[in-house]
């Protein structure tokens, strides 16, 4: 294996000598350069045992996928790693990489990405590879710097190439009904036998109130934790919660969270929605009363959509913010009224 070090080394000194000697031959432009360095490396490091796409791509398959098969419409949710070509590591959505590099935080959810087929939003290397795996499929890409962008032409967002581990875990054609299918798993494990209250939404008491129900158009106070459904907490206003969580910010305020509950009127015109609060919490909100505490959990036409939330209080997502497209869960406790 030093052997083979050795020999990448000079390989890759020799052809750092004819990069910086481009100007004076220009018919050998960077890409060649780059792509003979990276032929050289998989031909010494990896003894030329790699596939290679006609695009410039080397790859192999790690874990054979024999699940459904991607499509240029679907959504799918993807796990990855990235190395530089020394094999360090830059980033990854696993956990247990995290822990091992010692960059691990309660704060973030080390959870699957979502990624959509078909908009320029992937990089055309990976988007290429995708086409090609099914569920449970898991390739090591070696990306050239020419395939890191979002559009043929496009700004790179590389300038060597990179490594990626990608892990095809789900493909979604309807992120409607998987997200209901999601949701009714949650309620069958967790509270079997409670019906939605609409569409999408489901309400569960835990503790009873002993006051009126909160009105239309006035301002209630709640404490409240917020939870992805794999039991990720993103945010909550409760300090005990917080540390228990370890999640707590000495900067932030654990006070109680205003809601402003809207009026007939500005629900029938959809304006009350999201002045305070997102509308799933509203609408929770909205079925309680004083001294009561419930669960709510629902889909996210009633949370942050197609957008997501990518500005939220903690890095609760690879990238920071909650995704879209995800079904939240909310413990919210109303106190007694005065």
């Amino acid at each position: 294996m030093r052997k083979n070090i050795f020999q990448w080394l000079v390989a890759t000194a020799a052809l750092a000598v004819a990069f910086t000697s481009c100007a004076r031959f220009p018919e050998e432009n960077v890409r060649q350069v780059h792509e003979k360095m990276l032929e050289a490396h998989v031909k010494i490091i990896h003894l030329d045992t790699l596939q290679k796409t006609e695009s410039g791509m080397y790859y192999t398959v790690l874990h054979k996928g024999t699940g459904k098969r991607n499509t240029d419409s679907a959504m799918v949710f993807v796990k990855e790693t990235i190395r530089d070509l020394q094999y360090d590591i830059k980033a990854s959505t696993e956990e247990v990489v995290a822990r091992q590099l010692g960059t691990y935080s309660y704060a973030n959810a080390y959870i699957p990405l979502l990624w959509q087929m078909g908009t320029y939003s992937i990089l055309t290397g990976l988007e290429e590879m995708l086409f090609l795996m099914q569920e449970g499929e898991v390739r090591r890409i070696w990306l050239p710097y020419w395939l890191s962008n979002y559009i043929e032409g496009g700004t790179t967002e590389n300038t060597n190439t990179m490594v990626y581990d990608l892990e095809l875990v789900k493909v979604v054609d309807d992120m409607d009904r998987y997200q209901i299918d999601t949701l009714e798993a949650f309620r069958n494990k967790h509270y079997p036998g409670v019906d939605s209250l609409t569409k999408g939404f489901y309400k569960v008491t835990i503790v009873p109130g002993t006051g009126d129900s909160l009105k239309r158009g006035t301002s209630v106070g709640a404490y409240y934790v917020g939870k992805f459904l794999n039991g990720h907490v993103f945010d909550t206003n409760v300090a005990d919660s917080a540390k228990q969580y370890r999640i707590y910010q000495s900067s932030k305020h654990y006070t109680v969270f205003d809601v402003t509950l809207p009026t007939a009127e500005e629900e029938d015109k959809d304006k009350g929605e999201e002045k305070t609060a997102i509308k799933g919490f509203v609408t929770c909100m909205q079925h309680m009363t004083y001294g009561e505490q419930a669960i709510c959990f629902f889909h996210s036409d009633y949370g942050y959509k197609e957008t997501g939330n990518p500005e939220s209080s903690h890095g609760s997502y690879l990238g920071g913010g909650i995704p879209a497209y995800m079904p939240l869960y909310f413990w919210i406790s109303v106190p007694p009224k005065d």
